[in-house]
């Protein structure tokens, strides 16, 4: 009776190493936290829109400048160049590349998105800038470049948003080989940078 029931056993128990099929390999895949950089932009105009201050446009085309205080509507429309949807944390993620380095002597954090295709996007780069806290990360700015022709003149734009103060768009048209014009356009909420 012994042998019969280690014959059993023995039986069970090359018949289980026969069946076993091995696990799948284990795949992980890292999960994209590229910056909203669009949702961020929204967020900072509700909050510019819910304070009660002057927004000041300053204009400067070579020698001459100018300036003037503007409504919320036109502040709106300006600030809109930086609400691309194209600058949507999903769209980053589809189109962009992410790379970060820390800058020991400013003790900051950028952020930069390059594109995966150059040619099937609107922005060509994406920096954003940010100063670690110890309860939480600040965002101090975020900087685009975009480039595109214009009938027969090539335009470089190079935007700015600083944090809770401005935002400010350098735009550089060059028509063939004449001298390019440059324009700024800065736009600022935070009255002691007026």
């Amino acid at each position: 009776m012994k042998n019969l029931l280690l014959w059993v056993a023995a039986g069970f128990l090359f018949s289980s190493c026969g069946n076993h099929s091995p696990e799948p390999p284990k795949t992980t895949t890292e999960e994209k936290s590229f910056f909203p950089v669009a949702e961020y932009i929204q967020g900072e105009i509700k909050v510019v829109d819910s304070m009660p201050v002057g927004i000041l446009k300053k204009t400067i085309r070579g020698n001459k400048k100018d300036s003037s205080f503007i409504e919320r509507p036109e502040f709106h429309s300006l600030a809109s160049e930086f609400t691309s949807p194209e600058l949507s944390k999903t769209e980053l993620e589809k189109n962009y590349n992410e790379n970060s380095f820390a800058d020991q002597s400013t003790e900051n954090f950028t952020f930069t998105y390059s594109p995966l295709k150059p040619d099937a996007v609107k922005f060509g780069r994406i920096d954003v800038l940010v100063k670690p806290g110890q309860t939480s990360d600040k965002v101090r700015s975020i900087y685009l470049e975009r480039s595109y022709v214009r009938q027969d003149t090539t335009v470089n734009e190079r935007l700015y948003w600083k944090a809770n103060s401005s935002f400010s768009i350098t735009t550089e048209k060059k028509y063939k080989e004449k001298e390019p014009i440059i324009e700024q356009l800065i736009v600022i909420w935070n009255p002691s940078n007026y």
